[in-house]
């Protein structure tokens, strides 16, 4: 299997929020030198045969669900882990098919992701939290879809793919009903990416003409009525990925005259959009500080983090050459992972940056000193994977894994 690099992992359950005690400025912050004796580590079990195992998502409660892979299998298995009680569920694929893949989790233990035989015909599927899948239903047409996010009420959305490449964004209800949602006039494809308790979505609709032409950044309100976002001046479209409970919106943008979605974009819960700098960005919380790499100064990444006063403070990253921040939770610790100058790119440190912006090196796990943070909780609860090597220092495995007190 080849070493992982992050492209966000979709919806970690860490949406949440800093609160204002950030650092402001450009300049980085200290490092720790320990990680002291408070957070430990703990190598998440997998069935017989397992090989390697992933993290996908995480809720408040410390619950976590990911994917497995078993040896001489070419595809995933979803599985879940409970906070509060040892070993694992597994999330089972629908009915007749081999695989499936779990790609959010809400804070009352409703899983969303896909099950399928082959690529790229997925069919969406919501587990309950006692696990039983439910496959959503697709419009006449399309050849497969995905579940993107999840709220606890059990409301999901998501897309459908046509053989046209066209994709329609979709809501499904608590009760599986499906709604299919609207795009801009002037569109025809579209996604849809997170949704809050509330029941806004996000997302983004295209028109897909062969012309490379921009996306637009949309909301969903609860009775699935569209509304474009605002951009900032200068900027021709954008991507939104998240929006949380209070209505902070968070994604990508792209410049005219540009080909890539690459400047980070924040709107505010009273609509207003802010250009953050250019970069690749993962999370966001409630008042709108926003973590990932940022590009201004490093074409390969600094672990950075947007704060919502419009500051950017670029974070400690101990003897590395890049790396990205993948989480920010409600009190203003996040988490992510650096990697090395030199060397295989799979060995990774993962990182932790307290409030205050100091950063903390993650205890090594039973495979090693290797490993990446990908989501945190407001308990304080970590989850990703660790990676395993052999004499030569290659990367061997890669095991789901959390951090706790």
């Amino acid at each position: 299997m080849a070493p992982l690099r992050v492209a966000r992992p979709v919806t970690l359950a860490a949406t949440a929020a800093a609160t204002a005690l950030l650092l402001l400025g450009s300049a980085p912050v200290a490092v720790a030198e320990r990680s002291g004796p408070e957070l430990n580590s703990r190598l998440l079990p997998i069935p017989p045969g397992g090989l390697h195992s992933f993290v996908k998502g995480l809720n408040s409660s410390g619950t976590v669900v990911g994917e497995y892979y078993v040896e001489g299998s070419d595809g995933p298995l979803g599985i879940r882990w409970n906070a509060n009680s040892p070993g694992y569920t597994r999330l089972a694929p629908l009915p007749g098919e081999r695989f499936s893949r779990a790609i959010a989790l809400s804070d009352r233990g409703w899983a969303v992701g896909t099950s399928y035989n082959s690529l790229p015909n997925t069919n969406p599927v919501r587990w309950t939290p006692g696990a039983t899948p439910t496959r959503l239903t697709l419009p006449a047409g399309t050849r497969g879809g995905n579940a993107s996010a999840v709220n606890n009420s059990g409301v999901v959305v998501g897309d459908a793919s046509e053989e046209s490449n066209r994709s329609h964004p979709l809501r499904w209800q608590s009760d599986g009903s499906r709604i299919d949602l609207p795009v801009l006039p002037g569109d025809d494809s579209g996604t849809a990416t997170s949704i809050n308790n509330a029941g806004t979505a996000v997302g983004w609709t295209e028109k897909r003409d062969g012309t490379g032409g921009p996306a637009h950044p949309v909301r969903w309100n609860a009775a699935g009525v569209v509304s474009a976002l605002p951009l900032p001046a200068g900027f021709a479209g954008a991507r939104t990925s998240q929006i949380t409970d209070n209505g902070v919106v968070f994604g990508h943008g792209r410049l005219a005259g540009s080909t890539e979605y690459d400047r980070v974009l924040v709107w505010a819960a009273n609509g207003s959009v802010r250009d953050a700098g250019r970069g690749r960005g993962y999370d966001v919380n409630r008042a709108g500080t926003a973590v990932g790499a940022s590009l201004e100064d490093n074409p390969n990444g600094d672990t950075a983090r947007w704060n919502a006063n419009g500051t950017r403070t670029v974070l400690a990253n101990p003897a590395e050459a890049a790396g990205e921040v993948l989480a920010i939770n409600n009190r203003g610790a996040a988490v992510g992972y650096a990697w090395p100058p030199a060397g295989n790119p799979a060995l990774d440190k993962a990182l932790l940056w307290k409030p205050n912006g100091t950063v903390v090196p993650l205890p090594s796990t039973p495979l090693g000193p290797y490993a990446a943070a990908f989501a945190i909780n407001d308990a304080g609860v970590i989850a990703g994977f660790a990676v395993g090597t052999d004499g030569a220092g290659n990367a061997t495995t890669w095991r789901a894994t959390v951090w706790k007190r």
